[in-house]
């Protein structure tokens, strides 16, 4: 029983690092204007590089989508699309505000469900998730 938990634990581990490891650390404060859409429950922003340089950067530049899941919780997520990496294909949030597309492949990427994609689109892998830190006030989002 032992063995087989380690072998699903392994087989998830690989599927969250399908990105490649990017540092990311960075605070945004809820009340700065270009974030007060995560002062809603179930909204989502995007932060690329002009908020803190590479630190807020993701993959390959790509950017990050913060998620407010609850009140108190909060999850980052990098941009690129776990479909063909090696594109670089940055994802957008759609107007619903809890799902991203890929504009290349269609894949769908649902935030509640910890970025796992939908069944209808190609994509398999979940996007990479960062850690975030809620305050009260700010969101720290760190690797």
């Amino acid at each position: 029983m032992f063995l087989l938990f380690l072998t699903f634990s392994g087989c998830a581990k690989e599927s969250e690092e399908i990105i490649p490891n990017t540092y990311v650390n960075f605070t945004i404060r809820l009340d700065d204007p270009q974030f007060i859409g995560l002062n809603s429950v179930g909204s989502a922003v995007i932060v690329t590089s002009s908020y803190d340089g590479s630190n807020s950067a993701g993959y390959d530049n790509n950017g990050i989508i913060i998620y407010r899941a609850s009140q108190d919780e909060f999850y980052a997520f990098d941009r690129t699309c776990t479909f063909d990496v090696e594109l670089s294909i940055a994802i957008e949030i759609e107007d619903s505000g809890i799902t991203a597309v890929c504009p290349e492949c269609s894949s769908r990427y649902v935030f509640p469900n910890l970025g796992f994609p939908t069944e209808e689109g190609p994509s398999k892998n979940p996007l990479r998730r960062y850690n975030t830190h809620f305050d009260g006030t700010s969101v720290h989002v760190y690797n």
